[in-house]
């Protein structure tokens, strides 16, 4: 009888660090350039306990585009390891950093991942520090967003420190829609959130509704005083007000020169304090809320001619691979036309997709199967924030839904 071979054990992927070394030598540089163009503060007692080789998930809100760097600087001499959106590895010399150097966690936006589950599992069993921005996506305007689903159970099952980031400041000195960066003042703070042992015993609702309470932020509102100057406070904010309060038109809003006018009349203005004068509302994120309610996702449909930009052989984004038309209502998201030069149709629940991530006045993200795509509108490039609003809406609306039904 031949002698039976002894299985092979399989080779255990490990989550690897950032390279110190480059890190630092970003932080040498960053560092002081926030400190002196943005005046840049970080109170870092919220997480003195903070150890080495001792694992940890910090939680930060999402408001600006540099959101890495700063909560990155916020974590120095703490190596982080940051979960991401797959669109950056999309891009080859970011593909190229992040896999020889810097080893973040790739994550599909609103799609079951267990590769990403697994990985902030390997990176716990490293002892990293693991940086979340939970609400999936960066807002339109300085108002957080609701926390995705399954983040609490998340935290729970690692059962490890939990700690909050937080960057006052950061989305009036970046705004998302901004053809400008404002100058003021950016203010990091950060707080324990959880104790790795109390998890243990915490129900799941109180772990969940903390984290929530952490990470709702207006930054409109915070350091009020302070003033945010720049060569046009409004460039760029038709790309997500678009919406007429005086004659409710959509897309008739043009901003320039710190004003935002419509045909209708309406000539309102934005000061260096974010304060809007001459309109119904006095912040941004006002105006923004009363857009979503004026969208019935429940009856109106949404649909349009695109071009498309999908992931080609060699793991790159193609941003003319294709074009077709896609429509978008309470029950499907169907895109139809070619790829690649391939007639296809895409199909996906609505129910299914919990945002678009959205680079505003461009495109936005709609996963159909576990694989991005970005569409562009062929019309009206700022027509992609229709689309952002329309599905927001159609969430709040299943919320409440949820909510009156319990």
């Amino acid at each position: 009888m031949p002698k039976q071979q002894p299985k092979k054990k399989k080779k255990q992927v490990k989550q690897k660090p950032p390279a110190r070394w480059l890190l630092g030598l970003a932080f040498l540089f960053v560092y002081p350039y926030f400190r002196l163009r943005y005046r840049m503060t970080i109170d870092k007692s919220g997480m003195a306990d903070l150890k080495k080789g001792e694992p940890s998930v910090i939680l930060a809100p999402h408001l600006s585009n540099n959101d890495h760097l700063l909560v990155g600087m916020a974590v120095w001499p703490h190596l982080p390891t940051f979960v991401l959106s797959e669109h950056f590895m999309r891009n080859p010399f970011l593909r190229w950093l992040f896999n020889h150097f810097v080893h973040p966690i790739s994550k599909k936006m609103f799609c079951a991942d267990p590769h990403t589950i697994m990985a902030i599992l390997r990176a716990k069993q490293a002892g990293h520090n693991v940086i979340i921005f939970p609400e999936g996506r960066l807002p339109a305007c300085g108002h957080t967003v609701p926390v995705t689903p399954g983040t609490a159970e998340l935290v729970k099952k690692l059962g490890v420190n939990v700690y909050v980031v937080t960057q006052s400041g950061a989305y009036k000195t970046f705004p998302k829609w901004a053809t400008y960066r404002r100058r003021g003042k950016i203010h990091i703070t950060t707080a324990k959130l959880f104790d790795g042992a109390s998890l243990k015993t915490m129900p799941l609702d109180e772990v969940r509704a903390r984290i929530d309470a952490a990470i709702l932020h207006v930054d409109e509102e915070v350091m009020p005083d302070v003033r945010y100057t720049c060569r046009d406070m409004t460039a760029g904010l038709d790309g997500i007000l678009r919406r007429c309060p005086n004659c409710t038109k959509i897309g008739t809003l043009h901003t320039q020169r710190g004003h935002v006018t419509c045909a209708c009349g309406l000539d309102a203005t934005l000061d260096d304090n974010y304060r809007l004068h001459n309109a119904p509302f006095d912040r941004i994120y006002q105006w923004y809320d009363w857009q979503l309610s004026q969208v019935d996702p429940m009856t109106e449909a949404m649909e349009t001619e695109v071009i498309v930009g999908a992931v080609n052989a060699k793991g790159n984004v193609d941003r003319a691979a294709g074009q077709g038309r896609l429509r978008m209502d309470r029950d499907w998201i169907t895109f139809a036309g070619e790829i690649f030069g391939e007639g296809v149709v895409l199909r996906t629940p609505t129910k299914q997709v919990g945002g678009l991530p959205v680079t505003v006045a461009e495109h936005f993200d709609v996963y159909f199967a576990n694989e991005m795509y970005h569409f562009f509108p062929t019309e009206d490039p700022r027509s992609v924030m229709d689309w952002v609003i329309w599905m927001e809406r159609y969430w709040q609306l299943q919320e409440t839904a949820e909510t009156n039904a319990q």
